[in-house]
């Protein structure tokens, strides 16, 4: 048996820890995110009652354009003389 082949699992094992350690990180990052975007909104949404300032249920949307169709082309003249 080769001598080498137990750091080959040594090194395996700890690329695999390093994966899950950093998923592990990037979940809990993930979450925290989360939970600190809930609490901006609804400290947001509390304040703006409190002052009583209007806001839509269902969070701000800037107002949409209203649509103007497709841009207008100048209209065809045939091809240009010699």
């Amino acid at each position: 048996m080769n001598p080498d082949y137990g750091a080959g699992i040594g090194i395996g094992f700890f690329l695999i820890m390093i994966v899950i350690y950093l998923g592990i990180l990037a979940l809990a990052l993930w979450i925290n995110y989360l939970i600190m975007r809930t609490a901006v909104k609804n400290g947001m949404l509390l304040a703006m009652q409190q002052s009583g300032q209007q806001f839509p249920p269902g969070g701000y949307l800037p107002p949409a354009a209203p649509y103007q169709g497709p841009p207008a082309q100048p209209p065809y003249s045939g091809p240009p003389a010699p």
